[in-house]
């Protein structure tokens, strides 16, 4: 382990003696009481938000904590992810977590301009506002990681903590992060066992004992919704008038021309707008990373290096990262996530 770490450490330009705010964790087991059933969150609710019906699920009391999945168009990713997670969180805080833009069960975007991040912001911005809270805790995954950071930078007033697991949508680019690509178009729903089988040989899930016969039913009922298919094409076919229209830009940062990746056409001037909002000291909010070991996708250096960005201009900020775990944090260390947000917020 330790070789590996100095491999990592070297891929993101750092030394360990530079990394006084790095903790690691194992993921011994605690026994709570816990569903991976998206049932067990309550009965979904809908709300406007930015014009959008916006599907949500609410439960528990205490501070206001709401949570951004990751995923984008047109995975079936929606507020059913957070389901192991749920009354872990939902025991301690007053907890709501809901579809983003176009995913799940919340209406897809009107707009080609809709297509981005900056939509994506505004829309989980709306949708805080929608349910009139004014001071919330935002944890974000993934691809939820970017939204919530910039509506800390842009409205500090009203987040009081901000956790982010596993989002190298958020973390600054590095050039060893694993490259993606674009899927094939999707032409048929899946069956259950092709997404059972798909949870439980993807690489990037290491612990994958949340895969149940109820969360599989779950990602299969917002698998069959003809949206994600309609979305699917629009977004295609946004991309390619963008790459069309932006040549030099796709010579340069030929990954931009992707969907799919770290940093590409639909988030980029978001990303790096906050990421330069963030480096001037506009972020304020105490911040929490959380992070798996062992995920491929988006490995821990990136985790090291957005830790570097944000420590150098917030007081409060800590990196923890969990052995023995994947992607899918939040689903597949449930306790311990529980556990790292209430140490930090408490």
């Amino acid at each position: 382990m330790e070789l590996f770490r100095r491999d990592i450490l070297k891929a993101a330009g750092l030394s360990a003696a530079a990394l006084p705010f790095l903790s690691t964790h194992s993921a011994s087991a605690v026994s709570v009481p816990t569903s991976t059933d998206p049932q067990t969150m309550g009965e979904a609710k809908y709300i406007e938000a930015d014009g959008y019906r916006t599907r949500y699920f609410e439960g528990g009391e205490g501070p206001a904590l709401v949570m951004v999945h990751g995923g984008q168009w047109p995975s079936i990713g929606s507020a059913n992810r957070w389901a192991p997670i749920f009354d872990h969180l939902s025991a301690h805080y007053h907890v709501y977590a809901f579809d983003k833009l176009g995913m799940g069960y919340t209406d897809v975007p009107r707009s080609d301009a809709d297509y981005s991040m900056g939509a994506i912001a505004r829309h989980t911005y709306a949708f805080i506002q929608a349910l009139g809270l004014e001071r919330v805790i935002l944890v974000g995954h993934s691809r939820g990681g970017l939204p919530i950071a910039r509506i800390a930078v842009d409205h500090p007033e009203q987040v009081s903590h901000l956790v982010i697991l596993d989002s190298n949508t958020l973390a600054p680019d590095n050039p060893n992060t694993p490259p993606r690509t674009d899927p094939p178009m999707i032409e048929t729903p899946p069956t259950r066992e092709e997404i059972r089988r798909g949870l439980m040989e993807s690489e990037n899930i290491y612990n994958k004992s949340f895969v149940t016969d109820a969360y599989v039913q779950a990602e299969y009922e917002i698998a069959q919704l003809d949206k994600l298919r309609v979305v699917d094409r629009r977004f295609r076919e946004v991309r390619d008038s963008w790459v069309a229209a932006h040549p030099d830009i796709v010579a340069e940062r030929p990954a931009f021309a992707r969907n799919m990746g770290a940093t590409t056409w639909w988030m980029y001037e978001h990303k790096f707008e906050t990421l330069d909002l963030i480096r001037e000291g506009i972020l304020r909010v105490p911040t929490l990373i959380c992070w798996g070991y062992n995920d491929p996708t988006a490995p821990y250096f990136l985790a090291v290096n957005l830790m570097e960005t944000v420590s150098a201009v917030v007081d409060r900020a800590e990196l923890h990262i969990i052995n023995k775990c994947g992607h899918r944090i939040a689903e597949e260390q449930p306790a311990k996530v529980t556990q790292l947000i209430q140490n930090f917020v408490s």
